[in-house]
């Protein structure tokens, strides 16, 4: 789902800056939602660099293929950072001055990063997911993942969670909300969810990225 909301929020920035005649209030609300993204994006690969793969590789030992791949996703985090920059840069050259040209060029620099993240991303779930799987039991990763979970906290759980959700499976979403406390369930049913919604539908409103 994570995966997915970098995918879905790449596209629709793209789209977003392309629209011509951009005001500059809605050049820095979309810059804004792009550091969010970037914030979710370095937080996501440091999670993976720093706490999942060394869970999982003393459990590679000797399997140096499996271990390749591990080394293979670090070494694509490194590769995406300057495209992250590019579009950062973008980002406050559009919110300086929101022509048309600007979001042009900020527009390609969006896709380049969205080509390199999916094929990033599209190895990490066909080669990199069936290694973890192997390596650890359901009760680690399960574990592993309401660690991260708590270390976000209340606050970082706000915006994280009405994020992966948006446009989800439902099936998906019943499955990620069983993890937390009912308490975190209830807030983001009836508190952060609306509030996201209300959010994003004045920022994507006219961009072609949302109904």
């Amino acid at each position: 789902m994570i995966h997915e909301a970098f995918r879905r929020d790449l596209a629709r920035l793209s789209g977003a800056v392309r629209a011509p005649r951009t005001s500059p209030p809605r050049a820095r609300a979309l810059r804004a939602r792009w550091e969010f993204v970037d914030d979710q994006l370095h937080h996501h690969h440091s999670v993976e660099d720093d706490s999942l793969w060394p869970l999982v590789r003393p459990k590679l030992r000797g399997r140096n293929e499996a271990l390749a791949v591990l080394d293979e996703m670090e070494a694509d985090h490194r590769r995406l950072l300057p495209e992250g920059r590019a579009v950062s840069a973008g980002f406050e050259s559009f919110a300086a001055r929101p022509d048309d040209a600007a979001g042009a060029a900020l527009a390609g620099h969006l896709d380049a990063l969205a080509a390199s993240l999916g094929g990033h991303l599209d190895s990490e779930e066909t080669r990199c997911f069936p290694v973890i799987d192997e390596a650890l039991t359901p009760e680690e990763f399960e574990a592993f993942g309401k660690a991260t979970a708590k270390a976000v906290g209340m606050r970082g759980s706000a915006r994280f969670f009405p994020w992966i959700f948006d446009s989800s499976d439902p099936v998906e979403r019943t499955a990620v909300l069983s993890m937390p406390p009912p308490p975190v369930r209830l807030l983001c049913r009836y508190v952060w969810e609306p509030r996201y919604e209300r959010q994003v539908s004045t920022l994507w409103a006219n961009s072609g990225d949302r109904p």
